[in-house]
């Protein structure tokens, strides 16, 4: 094809291909228009043929870009050693400040939940490590509306949760037909919502903690600001948030918290 005849569009997506490597004949044009629009609105850029000159010049947004466009690929404990360390040390920390007041109630937020497997998956190590008696409330928030209704169904592939224990799978997951779908557990709760992270107002005061993971990339450096003030006003004091591994806390928001593990990206609340 004569690409002068191209519209901006596929000149754009055949730029992207070239310079990441990336085929994307596979992907959806409506997948890709979101995944590029989100890009160009958070560093206001309206127009395809100026993103793709900026692009040409500019080799940390095309790595963002190549983020946007590869971060829906989820899986359960995607990333391990944040979920480790969640079980193995944040969570019996929580245990020590709740039994001061005698309460038996943990609040978890999945900022950006996508089809659900961060939220399911911080079920399974929160009800692994705490007591039995103990409840959870999972609170799972995106902005894709088609991702919360996944989400929300429990239902997954044999590729999404091949990396969980046996045990860990018998547990937690029954089959459905060819698939396999999350079990209701006692004492363990989910409530999926539409939330835009740079809009809405802070959504609770109790939560214990906030995941917030490779979702920062989508946004400019005021929605970052305005995301991250919102959690650490929906954290309770001593709660944790974390971030993904390739992401930072803007400088402006940087004394709100205090670092926890840095290779993990776990911050607590001051």
């Amino acid at each position: 094809m004569d690409v002068s005849t191209m519209d901006p569009f596929n000149l754009l997506t055949k730029k992207i291909s070239k310079s990441s490597g990336i085929i994307l004949d596979g992907y959806r044009d409506s997948y890709l228009k979101r995944r590029i629009d989100l890009r160009m609105r958070a560093i206001e850029v309206s127009d395809y043929k100026d993103y793709s000159q900026l692009l040409d010049k500019n080799e940390d947004e095309l790595a963002a870009l190549i983020d946007t466009l590869t971060v829906n690929v989820t899986e359960f404990m995607r990333d391990k050693t944040p979920f480790v360390y969640f079980k193995d040390k944040l969570i019996a920390d929580i245990i020590e400040r709740k039994q001061s007041s005698q309460s038996k109630l943990v609040r978890f937020w999945s900022a950006g939940c996508s089809n659900g497997e961060e939220p399911y998956s911080i079920g399974i190590c929160a009800k692994e490590a705490l007591p039995k008696d103990w409840n959870i409330s999972i609170y799972a928030t995106d902005i894709d509306v088609k991702c919360l209704k996944n989400a929300s169904e429990g239902v997954y592939c044999q590729d999404k949760i091949e990396k969980l224990d046996p045990i860990l799978k018998d547990k937690y997951f029954e089959r459905s037909e060819d698939n396999f779908k999350i079990k209701n557990i006692q004492n363990l709760s989910y409530r999926f919502k539409n939330y835009d992270l740079t809009n809405d107002s802070p959504v609770s005061k109790h939560f214990d903690t906030v995941f917030c993971r490779n979702v920062m990339i989508y946004f400019n450096e005021g929605q970052k600001v305005k995301m991250i003030s919102n959690f650490h006003e929906s954290l309770t004091k001593g709660g944790y948030l974390i971030i993904g591994k390739s992401e930072t806390l803007p400088p402006e928001v940087r004394s709100l918290f205090e670092t926890v593990s840095v290779r993990d990206k776990i911050y607590m609340k001051i």
